[in-house]
């Protein structure tokens, strides 16, 4: 005798978005090993290479908000009082120990949980495609190129993004309150995650009224969120 129908839930598909800078990739430590080595190639004093390349580069932000390696190097060689050969120079930028050295510690022992878990993993970054790419090379056997969201202003293409991920869980983790709150009036069902690590970028400003839905100190207490939020 049919007694009726059982209703059975499917839980959505669960996926981790990262931004890159300040998130998992330790941005300032970054800045400091590439001046020190880029004076070190060119022979110059590192504290006073650091200066100039420092100044430039807040220049450059002003115009993009992302470094733009091509323009970067160029104006490094510009400035220097000494001559530098561009291809040398754009070898040290382009170290790939450079950029796996800058993945803060405690990022791999999440990615861990998370692939084990079947959760998702992906990238969610503004910047240069090549060189947003070169910072997360020691990440790729957690990431897959499905998942992997770079462009030169993520704002513009939040909508774009998230819509292919309408029926997912999504968590995204991000050191920039605009980005969280835009995603969030995009989508109310993203859960947005604020990381603040004890060294942040200068200038950061945080709204009076943010409101996320977690504030985090490192990427390890991700596990913990989503385990509570199962």
């Amino acid at each position: 005798m049919f007694t009726g129908w059982t209703l059975i839930m499917i839980k959505p598909k669960k996926i981790v978005l990262f931004d890159i800078d300040h998130t998992i990739f330790n941005t300032i430590k970054y800045r400091k090993n590439l001046y020190k080595n880029l004076a070190k190639m060119a022979g110059s004093d590192v504290e006073e290479f650091s200066k100039t390349a420092e100044k430039e580069y807040a220049k450059l932000r002003k115009i993009t908000y992302y470094l733009d390696p091509d323009i970067f190097l160029k104006t490094i060689v510009a400035h220097s009082e000494k001559p530098i050969d561009l291809k040398k120079i754009q070898a040290v930028f382009w170290d790939k120990l450079l950029y796996e050295e800058c993945i803060y510690p405690d990022v791999k022992e999440a990615f861990d949980y998370l692939n084990k878990d079947n959760i998702m993993i992906g990238i969610f970054s503004t910047g240069d495609p090549a060189h947003q790419s070169i910072k997360i090379e020691s990440l790729k056997e957690y990431l897959s190129e499905n998942h992997i969201h770079i462009s030169k202003d993520k704002l513009k293409v939040i909508k774009d993004t998230f819509g292919a991920y309408e029926n997912h869980q999504i968590y995204l983790v991000d050191d920039y309150p605009q980005i969280l709150e835009n995603a969030k009036l995009h989508y109310k069902n993203i859960f947005t995650i604020f990381i603040k690590r004890k060294e942040s970028y200068p200038g950061l400003v945080i709204p009076a009224n943010f409101k996320p839905d977690a504030i985090i100190a490192n990427i390890g207490q991700i596990t913990d969120i989503i385990k509570s939020d199962n």
